[in-house]
């Protein structure tokens, strides 16, 4: 387990011994949860390097022909996912 060393302002260090106290944890504890439960809501990728967008733009407008109207007309749906019956 690595350490991270993290100046605090005397008002926010007595908030978090505060709140660490009060649920019965020690401010490191304290302070690994709601890092943890933060990230888990900030939606990161899991891995990192380039994204599927930035792995393929160069494929982007690389195709030539097919209809125009591909994305908004829905007759091109027709027969669609008929395979799967």
């Amino acid at each position: 387990m690595s350490i991270l060393r993290l100046p605090l302002p005397e008002k926010l260090n007595q908030r978090l011994t505060l709140a660490a106290r009060r649920s019965g944890k020690t401010p490191a504890r304290f302070v690994r949860e709601t890092v943890e439960a933060r990230l888990a809501k900030a939606d990161l990728p899991l891995t990192e390097g380039p994204s599927l967008y930035a792995r393929s733009r160069d494929l982007c407008g690389s195709v030539s022909g097919g209809p125009r109207d591909l994305a908004s007309n829905k007759k091109h749906l027709n027969g669609y996912g008929a395979w799967k019956r």
